[in-house]
């Protein structure tokens, strides 16, 4: 059984053109997967309508094995979390500590043990001191972190990041980043990143091209990323080492196709002495 299984799924906002548009993909549990497209490909669609955020008009939708229907929707919303791109949109506490506590007592967590898990997340996202302050008085990163420590502090198996790092400075952007990739591989949570950083989805372990509504591509990230030419034209960037390789390739010169860039320097520099 996956963590997520999504079959022949539709949806449109107006009733003429399918936003959605007969979407099948399945995510396993534990995976680390981005799901990519140029803006207003369908993707951050796709994540509202696995979190019940929107009703889908066909298809099926399970979560965990747990179809996604009215019914169920308090139960599945009890295994599946979002973060959404702008982290105001989700304070509620006028603290960095009520707003955690906020989620945790939705989820009748006993009082008794709600202070030791607020600290145990805050400190996770590196919060701690800030737990006393405003939200709207910490940077864009600092609530990004606030937003994220809120969902893994109710104990959910499925993360679903939607562009959480689109509003940041490149520095807050690469924190953000290593951050959900150590919860993933801190939590063993299955995580679902919709992002259009490039970086983040080299670290993935699985990708899913979504393109006018459709999925276009599936695979490993080396695996998207050999379909550099395809990516451009759906308006996609490919990380810049793959950008060095099809540039030597193009005169010529095969490099091996799993280097990274310290590899693949040691590649031409061998090749140099050769000469």
């Amino acid at each position: 059984m996956n963590a997520v299984e999504v079959k022949n799924l539709y949806y449109s906002y107006d009733k003429e053109k399918y936003a959605v548009n007969d979407v099948s993909f399945t995510i396993p549990y534990g995976s680390y997967t981005t799901i990519i497209g140029h803006n207003g490909s369908g993707k951050s669609t796709i994540a509202k309508l696995l979190l019940g955020l929107l009703e889908k008009e066909k298809g099926e939708i399970k979560i965990e094995g747990l179809d996604l229907t009215y019914e169920n929707l308090g139960e599945i919303r009890n295994r599946i979390g979002i973060v959404f791109q702008n982290p105001d949109n989700q304070f509620i506490g006028s603290t960095v500590r009520d707003d955690i506590a906020f989620g945790l007592e939705n989820h009748c967590f006993e009082q008794a043990k709600m202070d030791s898990i607020i600290e145990e997340y805050a400190e996770k996202v590196g919060m701690t001191r800030f737990l006393d302050s405003e939200p709207t008085k910490l940077s864009g990163g600092q609530k990004q972190r606030v937003a994220i420590a809120s969902v893994l502090a109710m104990g959910l198996n499925i993360l679903v990041f939607d562009e959480a790092t689109s509003m940041l400075d490149p520095t807050g952007k690469r924190d953000i980043s290593n951050l959900i990739n150590e919860i993933h591989n801190d939590k063993k949570l299955t995580v679902v990143s919709i992002t259009h950083e490039i970086e983040e989805v080299a670290q993935s372990d699985y990708v899913i091209v979504v393109d006018n509504g459709k999925i276009a591509l599936t695979g490993t990230p080396k695996e998207i990323f050999r379909h550099s030419d395809e990516l451009i034209r759906m308006r996609l960037d490919i990380p810049f080492v793959y950008k060095v390789r099809n540039a030597f390739n193009a005169k010529g010169f095969k490099l091996s196709d799993t280097l990274d860039m310290e590899g693949m320097a040691d590649e031409i520099c061998q090749y140099v002495l050769k000469k």
